[in-house]
């Protein structure tokens, strides 16, 4: 029996020691202690072989843990590289092409952003928002210029701009990012508001304006709530840009020098009362909506 509770001990010891639990030296001058200098040296190569090897796993040093260059990679850099140098090349000469040229330039460089976020909309999708971003800028800015170097007239550049707020909402189904679509359907009621304001302005009455606001924004807001139980996602934006669209005739009358502005103080707090109501008694679709 003493010699089994003098191995049991060894062992615990042992275990100590490999763990360091207790400073080496004790360990040694225990293990001497009770195998009274006859400790077998088997254990020691191993015990040196652990400790190496949790050595060699501390300090190794942060490049070996690095991933390797890939095809992908190293398509990506190189694309990178070719990009910024045809962006500071057309930086340059872009002034000493033709019309017709820097309009193939522009829809060229918003194609190949386009289908660069398709590409890495799974695997990297901060790349994907990163080359969406850049394509609708360089739609935006590079068709405005064109359509002024060409002479164009504001209707033409508003005609221009709802189809990129239509191409934003199309795209937010494609990607499945709601930021589009909210981009796209605010767009297209600024452009709406500009498109109305003269119309609007010349025998302005309050009634008439509403009657240019409150139906789209019940009809986007009414949408918003029969998709609810299909797409909660995309039925919070329309929501969201129906309310919008309710305040619209108010904002617009701001601009207008016929509006009074103590009608469009009152139409706005009735407004106001109206929409709190109206999120009071549909708090339940609201809350999903949210994540609430």
């Amino acid at each position: 029996m003493d010699d089994q509770r003098k191995r049991i001990i060894i062992a615990e010891i042992e275990n100590w020691r490999r763990n360091h639990l207790l400073p080496e030296h004790y360990c040694i001058f225990l293990l001497n202690l009770y195998t009274e200098g006859d400790r077998p040296q088997a254990s020691s190569p191993a015990v040196a072989k652990s400790e190496r090897k949790k050595s060699e796993v501390i300090y190794k040093t942060p490049a070996s843990y690095s991933s390797p260059i890939t095809g992908k990679m190293v398509m990506a850099w190189l694309l990178g590289a070719f990009v910024i140098a045809g962006l500071i090349l057309l930086a340059f000469h872009f002034n000493r092409f033709q019309t017709p040229m820097q309009i193939t330039i522009f829809a060229c460089f918003a194609l190949v952003f386009y289908i660069m976020g398709l590409v890495f909309r799974r695997t990297a999708p901060p790349l994907t928002h990163l080359f969406l971003i850049l394509s609708f800028i360089v739609l935006i800015a590079g068709g405005i210029y064109s359509i002024i170097q060409m002479g164009g007239s504001t209707p033409m550049i508003l005609f221009y701009l709802g189809l990129i707020c239509v191409l934003l909402c199309a795209s937010a189904f494609l990607f499945g990012f709601t930021y589009l679509l909210y981009g796209g359907m605010l767009g297209l009621a600024l452009l709406y508001g500009f498109a109305t304001m003269g119309r609007i302005s010349q025998e302005y009455s309050w009634w008439r304006s509403e009657l240019y606001w409150v139906p789209l924004a019940c009809v986007w807001t009414g949408l918003g709530f029969l998709m609810n139980s299909g797409n909660p996602k995309w039925a919070g934006v329309f929501a969201f840009c129906g309310l919008a669209a309710f305040f619209g005739a108010e904002v617009q009358a701001l601009y207008i020098p016929e509006a009074k502005r103590d009608v469009i103080q009152l139409l706005l707090f009735l407004k106001v009362f109206l929409a709190s109501a109206l999120f009071f008694f549909t708090r339940g679709y609201w809350f999903s909506w949210l994540r609430l």
